[in-house]
């Protein structure tokens, strides 16, 4: 379903460069032709993914705060020097 909305100048300016820069960079694949809608809802789309992995990542922000780094790194540096080899018998 179409709807009709109104926007400033200037986002519809940016709206036909990104239309351009669509066409010329073939973003879409098999799209050679792109309609103005077409970039105003490639913008919309990609805006909400950014959101979407802001969200994500601002959600695992504090994960690892109750975790005392020192100790952490000074137990991956004794488990390296254990070494995890096997003994290999070549007779």
């Amino acid at each position: 379903m179409l709807k009709t909305i109104k926007i400033p100048e200037k986002a519809y300016k940016d709206a036909k460069k990104l239309k351009k820069e669509l066409e010329k960079e073939e973003v879409i694949d098999g799209l050679y032709n792109v309609k103005l809608s077409t970039a105003v809802g490639y913008a919309i789309k990609s805006a909400l993914e950014n959101l979407e992995r802001r969200k994500k990542f601002l959600s695992s922000a504090g994960g690892w705060a109750d975790i005392d780094g020192k100790k952490l790194i000074k137990d991956i540096y004794d488990s390296r020097k254990i070494g995890m080899g096997r003994d290999i018998n070549l007779d």
